[in-house]
């Protein structure tokens, strides 16, 4: 996206790209590492090293962050962005099609009930409120893009080409060159007036960790917070289940996916401003998924009773009572205590340390994910609608088995408006340096 964008101003690019257009085990092996901390998820597995990154399996699910996300929340330790989302809009509305999605629309959901004849739930909006995400194809941007890089005059790609180490000029703070090997081939070096890394969430930060070592100099940035404050959204599937009071509830908004003029959508529970502010809770939302009830059916006539203690004539035996699985994504709480280091005992082909993930949560996180599904149950039981039973509810101090990681690698450059607050300034330049620029959601100091 970034070549694409420049190759509009004839500047001459390079894209270094680690792996070729298909999928190769010994490159992927590159990603190989181990999880110190929380294990939930499969370093090697989660991220794709190969032409078109790991947009080559992503889900496509698409929002813009909220306003609220980039403000400094007096109860979210360590937020606060050097922007705001109004510094953002115009770039959104110019990505939306790069990624093959409709009109720029979420905030309005009438726009998408009325479109679609279909309603949503009077949620009540001090608690909850029902957000629209667009859905991409989801577009492969290495297939997509492949022939307009091919074709251009200003733009080269160079495929196998792994990176191993960026290297500062002795006399200033100019990065002057990018150590590059190739598996079974040549090593050669690359350089430039500038140099933009966007390798994604972990391996950003850990090629700045092996330059550093590498460096008898250093790279004059705040090295002590690479890495630090490693993020990812906090999963629930299923965090509890709603066993309906109502047969044939509408939900199709929340249920699967509605083409609207030229894109698709769907909706989702999320959690209000107001409540946010109210509760001191950080972001989330909460998909309604189709499941069948994990209840007895004397337990969904209770439910039934309760909503409705006048309607004595259900036939528990007949009756097809429908349930759904509230699956919770939650923001964390950036914790200088998770982190990405690198581990000299684990080499990878090249010789380089591979990663040590220690993803860590906060205690406080299990408290806002407890509290954001009880306000889902409570919302259901509002409406009359259902009853809600899940294992957190059973034992609200600690964590259900099911506790994952959403796969979304953030936080380990973070953008901050003093150096030593952060890595990159608002602009993704590193502070301390005049021309290495990071791309990607390692900068982000808080993650929605």
């Amino acid at each position: 996206t970034l070549a694409r964008e420049l190759n509009k101003h004839q500047i001459k690019i390079s894209i270094l790209e680690s792996g070729s257009f298909d999928y190769d085990d010994r490159t992927q092996s590159l990603y190989h590492g181990k999880n110190i901390g929380i294990s939930s998820f499969d370093i090697h597995v989660n991220r794709l090293r190969y032409f078109g990154g790991t947009t080559n399996h992503w889900a496509g699910h698409c929002r813009p962050l909220d306003d609220i996300d980039f403000q400094q929340r007096d109860w979210v330790a360590n937020s606060g962005w050097p922007i705001k989302r109004r510094d953002l809009n115009k770039y959104y509305q110019r990505a939306q099609p790069i990624v093959d999605l409709g009109h720029y629309q979420y905030e309005d959901l009438s726009y998408f009930t009325e479109k679609l004849d279909m309603p949503a739930l009077k949620l009540d909006s001090n608690r909850l409120k029902t957000a629209v995400y667009n859905q991409s194809p989801p577009t492969r941007l290495g297939q997509k893009y492949r022939s307009e890089l091919e074709k251009s005059e200003n733009i080269t790609v160079y495929l196998n080409a792994n990176l191993q180490q960026l290297e500062k000029s002795d006399s200033n703070n100019h990065i002057h060159l990018a150590k590059i090997a190739c598996i079974d081939g040549p090593r050669f070096e690359v350089q430039a007036k500038i140099f933009i890394l966007a390798t994604g969430g972990m391996e950003n930060a850990r090629l700045l960790l092996l330059s550093q070592a590498a460096s008898s100099t250093g790279l004059g940035i705040n090295h002590e917070l690479v890495g630090k404050y490693f993020m990812d959204h906090i999963l629930l599937r299923p965090g509890a289940d709603i066993s309906f009071s109502q047969q044939q509830l509408d939900l199709r908004i929340y249920h699967s996916l509605h083409k609207i003029a030229v894109g698709q959508m769907f909706g989702v529970m999320a959690a209000s401003k107001a409540v946010m502010q109210k509760e001191k809770l950080r972001n989330f939302r909460i998909h309604l998924v189709r499941a069948r009830p994990r209840f007895e059916r004397p337990i969904a006539r209770i439910a039934s009773t309760l909503d409705d203690p006048n309607n004595t004539h259900h036939d528990t035996e007949q009756a097809d009572f429908g349930s759904i699985a509230l699956h919770l994504v939650l923001e964390p709480t950036p914790n200088h205590s998770s982190q990405l280091s690198l581990d000299p005992s684990s080499p990878d082909l090249f010789g380089q340390a591979q990663l040590l993930v220690d993803w860590q949560i906060e205690k406080d996180d299990l408290r806002n994910a407890h509290r954001a599904l009880q306000l889902a149950a409570l919302e259901f039981g509002r409406l009359g609608l259902g009853r809600a039973w899940g294992a957190i509810f059973r034992d609200s101090h600690q964590w259900p088995k099911n506790l994952e990681a959403g796969r979304h690698h953030c936080g380990t450059t973070r953008m901050s408006e003093l150096a030593q607050a952060g890595v990159v300034d608002n602009q993704c330049l590193c502070h301390g340096l005049s021309n290495l620029y990071v791309a990607g959601s390692s900068v982000f100091p808080t993650i929605g």
